[in-house]
């Protein structure tokens, strides 16, 4: 007969667990980058904000350049000598040095044309140069016209001042003149138009440049804060992920496991209904196992507990079944039998004949005596009865005293009773027996 086999149900852990593990890679793959991401956009937004600054510090140089110049010019023409007579080259030389700074306007649109900045601040840049370099020139101009009217000495701080080429008609002016002229030329409408368009220009390119460094400032800030919705999301998916994949793996796997554990030393079945296949898997090989355990522990159970030959209990089934008796409290009686003549028949019928003997003797027996009837070995039978009266013992032994005359057969006999197994014991109960059988077989064996 074929082994049923049984179709295990559930969910194999590793249709579940390939796709949580890719999903998992997936999203940490992408936290990653999302912190790549926010760590670029951060350093972008520092830079920018950098760069603001440095912009916005450039541009101002100019207007200060400007204004510096402007000033030592204007206090070297105003007031050409000091209180002494002595012409004043103190602020001749500040002019001087000043020159040197790398703050004029052709140096300052140099370099913000290598920046990254709005056409539209650039162009105010050059407009504020472009009138600052006005300036200058007016500044140079009225220098050199005051410089011929004083004696200015000769030293090196002042020979950052370029020269002016005067016309001969300046030249041939008066002094007095020409320094009326110097005055007009840095008291001017034209120089406070210069001087006004450099401050407009600057301040304008300054707030362009500000108004561009927060536009990227907040470009970038929204960036950020979607990079940071995105690593949020991705890392409230990745807890998820794990949280649910821990409740699986407790309910379908460990919680099962744990239940397995407590059963298997019980010698209970487990269950192959709940749990990951794999789980139900190994519940259904062990309660295979333990069936085909069980019957082989049958098999042989049966077998070190059975006479081969007569299918009776053996004296081992009937010393367990003396064990497993409660000790007071029924009434019990024990037989014990002897097959008479069996070496006679098997000294001339031969042992086939011998063996049969014993099998129809056992046939007697139990059908006489019930199911609790035992072989001890070679011609001895053994019967026990349990909660019986000395009546009934009376009524199944004369059934088998005419079980023995239709089947030809002489079996000796003995039992022993008692109305309470409390007041003595099957062992005595058995030696009862032993005497009393002995005792019939003489009887027996005298009349033959």
């Amino acid at each position: 007969m074929e082994e049923k086999t049984n179709t295990v149900t559930g969910i194999p852990a590793g249709k579940v667990v390939m796709p949580i593990v890719v999903l998992t890679g997936v999203l940490h793959l992408l936290v990653i980058i999302m912190i790549l991401m926010i760590n670029s956009v951060s350093t972008e937004l520092s830079t920018i904000m950098q760069n603001a600054g440095k912009y916005n510090q450039d541009a101002t140089s100019l207007l200060a350049g400007s204004s510096l110049l402007s000033e030592t010019s204007s206090n070297f023409i105003l007031m050409p000598k000091t209180e002494g007579g002595e012409v004043n080259i103190n602020p001749l030389a500040a002019y001087a040095a000043e020159l040197t700074q790398d703050r004029r306007g052709p140096q300052v649109v140099a370099r913000f044309k290598t920046y990254d900045v709005p056409e539209k601040a650039l162009e105010q840049l050059e407009i504020a140069a472009e009138s600052a370099d006005n300036m200058l020139d007016a500044q140079l101009h009225a220098i050199a016209l005051i410089r011929t009217i004083y004696t200015v000495p000769p030293i090196p701080a002042l020979a950052a001042i370029p020269g002016y080429e005067l016309t001969e008609e300046e030249l041939a002016m008066p002094e007095a003149a020409r320094e009326n002229a110097a005055r007009g030329l840095i008291l001017g409408s034209a120089y406070g138009l210069n001087k006004q368009s450099v401050s407009q220009n600057v301040n304008a390119c300054v707030e362009t440049l500000q108004q561009e460094s927060a536009r990227k400032a907040a470009q970038t800030g929204q960036q950020i804060a979607i990079l940071r919705v995105v690593l949020w999301a991705a890392t409230l998916s990745i807890i998820a992920i794990v949280t649910t994949t821990f409740i699986l793996l407790f309910t379908q796997v460990i919680r099962p496991l744990e239940v397995f554990a407590k059963r298997i030393p019980a010698g209970q079945d487990l269950d192959e209904n709940h749990g990951a296949r794999e789980v139900r898997t190994v519940a259904a090989a062990y309660n295979g196992v333990r069936k085909r355990r069980d019957e082989l522990d049958n098999i042989l159970r049966s077998a070190a507990e059975t006479d081969a030959l007569t299918n009776l209990p053996n004296r081992y089934r009937f010393e367990q079944f003396v064990l497993e008796a409660k000790e007071s409290g029924y009434s019990a009686a024990v037989l014990l039998f002897d097959v008479n003549y069996l070496k006679q028949t098997n000294d001339t019928r031969g042992h086939l004949a011998g063996d049969q003997l014993l099998c129809t003797a056992a046939d007697c027996i139990a059908s006489s005596f019930g199911e609790n009837c035992f072989r001890f070995g070679g011609d001895e039978f053994a019967a026990i009865i349990i909660n019986c009266t000395p009546e009934m013992i009376e009524s199944m032994l004369r059934r088998f005293e005419k079980a023995e005359e239709e089947k030809n057969i002489s079996i000796s006999y003995g039992y022993a009773y008692t109305d309470d197994i409390g007041k003595t014991s099957f062992k005595r109960l058995l030696d009862e027996a032993d005497h009393k059988m002995y005792m019939h077989k003489e009887q027996i064996h005298a009349h033959h």
